[in-house]
């Protein structure tokens, strides 16, 4: 093809893009597609409710922060949530019956506190249905102090946090491939990964799990199962990869849910590394049931957790180059949503 203005007939243009994305038969994406399947089946509740302490754990924080929306509402209801405290109470004795104490069952006992003090400081009635066994419940917690419930944000408050120039925050970040192969501080690390603690999730359920490596012979190994790191991952600083437990979820409707909390959480984490003055690059795992497989048979990756992505990250030198990767016109991918006729 000497001429290149030549334009390639759609077979030439396919055998080159097989190439470059090879194509799969059916039956092989039929497996993997079952893969994933099974896993979200055997782990969840869709099926059958778990009793596992973790699946106890989820729908305890899914429950009380349902209660916790009621009392963020403009003008909350009086006595709503009735359903939901009968199931927080229960939960809650059950899991610590099972020694299990920690932020959700400190969550609930909170919230049912703030359930409470709402009602009374308003003057409102508590549900019949629930009213002797609440307050019993919460007059045995007097003396703890239980985080949950609501708090109040002011307008002033928004506006001192969002106070910096946001569009040189985003615009600068961008994947990096250039890196000094200094260490990075764990400090550092740890620091951007409680930040994006506050990265939204379903029903603020904590299914995110973030595994890291810092000594070169582990990162050398997690890296070999990456194909995109290729003539810098030997000078990243720390690699850290990002899953999601299966166990919180209970609906079919969350058979996706996993990837959307663990991007969102992702993106959250890179954003605070970016914040640190790291370069970041985002180490995509878009890989077969083979390469899932391989992974978890080298590494202490529970069955039940999905592997979202890996995110490489490391200080960088004074200067160093980026992909351009122009951005389309914001109009195209902007519109106002309309009815079907």
């Amino acid at each position: 093809m000497s001429d290149i203005e030549t334009v390639l007939s759609d077979n030439e243009l396919n055998e080159l893009r097989e190439v470059y994305t090879p194509s799969i038969t059916y039956l092989e994406a039929k497996k993997n597609y079952t893969y994933d399947f099974k896993k979200f089946l055997k782990f969840s509740s869709v099926t059958k409710i778990s009793s596992d302490p973790v699946a106890l754990e989820a729908i305890l924080t899914h429950a009380y922060h349902a209660l916790e929306k009621g009392l963020t509402m403009e003008v909350p209801r009086p006595g709503f949530g009735v359903d939901a405290i009968i199931l927080t109470m229960a939960t809650i004795l059950k899991l610590e019956r099972l020694g299990v104490i920690g932020v959700a069952t400190k969550g609930g006992r909170g919230m049912l506190k703030s359930y409470v003090d709402f009602h009374n400081e308003n003057g409102f009635g508590i549900d019949g249905k629930i009213k002797d066994d609440l307050i019993e419940f919460v007059n045995k917690m007097s003396h703890e102090n239980n985080p949950g419930g609501s708090y109040t944000l002011s307008l002033e408050e928004l506006r001192k946090a969002s106070d910096f120039d946001y569009e040189s925050f985003i615009q600068r970040r961008s994947s990096v491939r250039h890196f000094t192969g200094d260490q990075v501080d764990p400090k550092v690390v740890k620091t951007a990964v409680r930040q994006s603690l506050k990265a939204p999730r379903s029903c603020n359920r904590e299914t995110r799990r973030v595994y890291v490596a810092y000594e070169k012979k582990l990162k050398e190994q997690l890296l070999s199962y990456q194909n995109g790191n290729r003539g810098f991952g030997h000078k990243l600083g720390v690699v850290l990869m990002v899953t999601v437990d299966l166990r919180h979820f209970d609906l079919i409707g969350e058979r996706n849910q996993g990837w959307i909390d663990g991007g969102l959480f992702a993106m959250s984490l890179v954003y605070g590394l970016h914040a640190a003055g790291l370069g970041t690059c985002m180490l995509n795992w878009s890989e077969d049931c083979e390469s899932d497989k391989r992974i978890r048979k080298a590494f202490n990756i529970p069955e039940y957790e999905i592997i979202i992505t890996m995110i490489g990250a490391g200080h960088v030198p004074k200067k160093f180059e980026v992909t351009a990767s122009p951005a389309p016109d914001v109009d195209e991918v902007l519109s106002i949503i309309e009815p079907r006729e």
